[in-house]
């Protein structure tokens, strides 16, 4: 019983550790949108981007809350990707590609933040 409950103890501070770094350096994650989107030829950032940034993070933060796994596939960050595009972005006939981007960012550094993390545990 007890194990079980270092279990559940270590991944809540897994959580938060990953919402932290999900949260951490607003500017830095500022000027590395600014690259990516640069880097994509689709111009600056405007302050709509970095909203939609902020917004896709919280989603991020409030999915790491509820989940039971912190083992994401690829298949996972797909879904994931798909499932921000049709809530975030109102693409009625359109496709909002730098809105796209700007999640595509996101998701991004949450796979660099998990990969960090399993890195640490070996």
């Amino acid at each position: 019983m007890q194990d079980n409950s270092a279990d559940e103890t270590e991944i809540a501070s897994m959580k938060k550790s990953i919402n932290d770094a999900l949260e951490a350096d607003y500017y830095d994650r500022m000027q590395a949108l600014d690259s990516w989107l640069g880097d994509l030829k689709l111009g600056t950032p405007v302050q709509k981007d970095y909203a939609l940034m902020q917004d896709a993070i919280n989603m991020l933060q409030e999915q790491i809350r509820d989940s039971n796994d912190l083992e994401y596939t690829d298949d996972d960050y797909e879904e994931v990707t798909k499932e921000f595009y049709e809530e975030l972005l109102d693409e009625e006939g359109i496709i909002d590609l730098h809105g796209r981007a700007v999640i595509d960012f996101v998701i991004n550094r949450l796979k660099g933040i998990l990969e960090d993390f399993r890195m640490g545990d070996e």
